[in-house]
C-alpha cells in the first residue's frame, strides 16, 4: 500500500494506492492552515484511514524540490524524506506537483480534459504540461518504452518574451509595468496585478468574472491571447507535438470561459518557425490529475 499527497498552496490532498491505482475512496483534503507542518495533516489522514500498513509515500510539492529536500512555496513547510520516511515507516520520493501532472498524462480520460483547440491533432508523444496557478512551471513529458519520463525543467524565472512584454506595455500604457519574467505575467498574482493595472477596479478578478462583469469578460480576452502567445512559444522550445495541456486555477478560469475564443484565434497565429506546425492544446480538468501522476511515478 502507498500513500499519495498532492499537495498546493492552499490544500493537501491524500490518496491510498494499490499498485499504481489509486483507490478513488480513499481520496481526501484538508486546508493547510489547520495543520502547522505536512507531518502533522499525514498523520490526521492516516488516522482517520485505520492507520493502514504503508510501504511507500510518493508527495508533490508545489515548490521546488531538490533530491531528498523540498519546499512548499508559500508556506513554511519543509520535506525531509528521511524524516518522513522515519517517522511514517516507509520510503519516501518527493516531486514537484508539475512533474506529478507531467506523469498522469497517460491516466487521463476524454471526461479529464477540454480541447481548447479540437481541429488539431498530436503527432507524436512528446508532450508538455503548463501550470499557472499561484506560480508557473512546466513539466515535459517524454513516452518510452518503459513508460513516460519526466525531466526536470524551470521556466518561470526566465525572461518574459519581447513581444509579450510589448503587449502588457500597451494594455496599461507604460513599459514600466513590472513584469520581467514568465512567471511575474503568469501566475495568480501576476493576473490579478494585471487585471487591476488595467481596469482600476478594486474587485477581484476572479469575483468579478464570476459576476460576468463585461471589463472582466474582455480582459479574460486579453489575457487569453498572452497564453496563447505562450504557448507558442513554449511548442517551439519543447517541440511538444504530442500537445500542451494547461494546468492550474489561472489556466481554469480563463480558459474554461469566453477566454477560450480568444485563445483560439490568438494561437492560430503564424510561428515564428515557418516549419513548425501548430500542437493541440488542452485543459486538465481533473483535480486529482497529480495524485495518479504521483502513483505512478
Amino acid at each position: 500500500m502507498k500513500l499519495v499527497a498532492d499537495v498546493g498552496g492552499t490544500n493537501v490532498r491524500f490518496a491510498l494506492v494499490e499498485g499504481a491505482r489509486v483507490l478513488s475512496d480513499t481520496i481526501g483534503s484538508f486546508r493547510n492552515d489547520d495543520f502547522p507542518t505536512f507531518r502533522d495533516a499525514a498523520a490526521r489522514y492516516i488516522s482517520q484511514k485505520g492507520t493502514p500498513k504503508l510501504t511507500r509515500m510518493a508527495v508533490a510539492v508545489a515548490g521546488p524540490v531538490n533530491g531528498d529536500h523540498a519546499r512548499l512555496t508559500n508556506r513554511e513547510w519543509y520535506f525531509d524524506t528521511v524524516a518522513l520516511g522515519q517517522d511514517f515507516g516507509v520510503s519516501v520520493a518527493l516531486l514537484n506537483d508539475l512533474k506529478a501532472l507531467g506523469y498522469s498524462l497517460s491516466t487521463l480520460g476524454a471526461d479529464s480534459l477540454l480541447k481548447i483547440t479540437p481541429d488539431l491533432e498530436g503527432a507524436e508523444d512528446q508532450r508538455l504540461v503548463v501550470g499557472i496557478g499561484t506560480g508557473f512551471n512546466v513539466s515535459p513529458v517524454i513516452s518510452t518504452a518503459h513508460g513516460p519520463v519526466c525531466p526536470n525543467a524551470e521556466m518561470g524565472h526566465i525572461q518574459l518574451s519581447w513581444r509579450l512584454h510589448a503587449a502588457v506595455s500597451a494594455h496599461v500604457g507604460s513599459t514600466d509595468h513590472g513584469y520581467e519574467t514568465v512567471e511575474q505575467l503568469f501566475s495568480g498574482r501576476g493576473c490579478e496585478k494585471l487585471w487591476r493595472l488595467g481596469s482600476g477596479h478594486s474587485e477581484t478578478f476572479a469575483a468579478a468574472l464570476a459576476a460576468h462583469d463585461s471589463a472582466a469578460l474582455e480582459f479574460s480576452g486579453f489575457y487569453a491571447g498572452l497564453m496563447a502567445g505562450l504557448a507558442q512559444d513554449l511548442s517551439l522550445a519543447f517541440l511538444s507535438r504530442g500537445g500542451l495541456f494547461f494546468a492550474g486555477g489561472v489556466s481554469r478560469a480563463v480558459l474554461t470561459g469566453p477566454g477560450a475564443a480568444q485563445f483560439r484565434t490568438a494561437y492560430a497565429q503564424p510561428l515564428a518557425l515557418d516549419t513548425a506546425s501548430h500542437v493541440p492544446v488542452s485543459l486538465i480538468l481533473d483535480d486529482h490529475a497529480a495524485l495518479a501522476g504521483c502513483a505512478i511515478a
